[in-house]
């Protein structure tokens, strides 16, 4: 009688620390996110409606705490990037240049497409082409030049899968035209 006892208390008490190993730890939650998380709302770009996909965080390798968001968007038929450096005063004037090496070597360069600014924001239209060389290559490494500081974001493994993704979801998402809202009446 007490041997099934003595189980018991071992069980209930061994449960906790059996639950607490297979809490996922910050190490392991880095995954890439399959789900699309494409936002489209009632706000208007340029008078178009624009879709945008989760901001991903990347480090500034060459400063501490400092981050960056890169954003992707649609509008129309369009892809967008879009950089933000979330550090103060961060001048982006427009036709800046942004660097993007790939793992394989290569770089590319593009031109702000924003107008001056120093919330330090950096936005390009993508080609098709641009689109695909960015979906088809690994990204290791984007530079940022600004006025006073240049940027450096190294882009992970799970990073790229994320961007990887996201391209081919907002390839995919059809732009839906929110400014048709109805209202029923009510009948009295």
């Amino acid at each position: 009688m007490k041997s099934p006892i003595f189980i018991l208390i071992i069980f209930l008490f061994g449960m906790p620390t059996v639950h607490a190993q297979e809490q996922p730890t910050a190490d392991s939650l880095a995954f890439p996110s399959f789900d699309c998380g494409i936002v489209q709302n009632k706000q208007k770009l340029d008078k178009k409606s624009f879709a945008s996909t989760p901001a991903l965080y990347l480090r500034v390798n060459n400063s501490d705490y400092i981050y960056a968001t890169l954003q992707l968007g649609k509008r129309k038929n369009n892809l967008f990037m879009y950089i933000q450096i979330l550090d103060k005063n961060v001048c982006v004037k427009k036709d800046e240049v942004l660097d993007i090496f790939f793992k394989t070597g290569e770089v590319i360069t593009y031109k702000n497409g924003f107008p001056l600014n120093c919330d330090g924001f950096f936005a390009k239209q993508l080609s098709k082409k641009e689109w695909e060389k960015l979906r088809l290559n690994d990204i290791e490494l984007i530079k940022l030049y600004t006025y006073k500081k240049n940027y450096e974001l190294y882009v992970s493994e799970v990073q790229n899968i994320d961007i990887d993704n996201q391209l081919d979801c907002l390839s995919a998402y059809k732009i839906k035209k929110t400014d048709e809202v109805k209202i029923k009446k009510e009948k009295q």
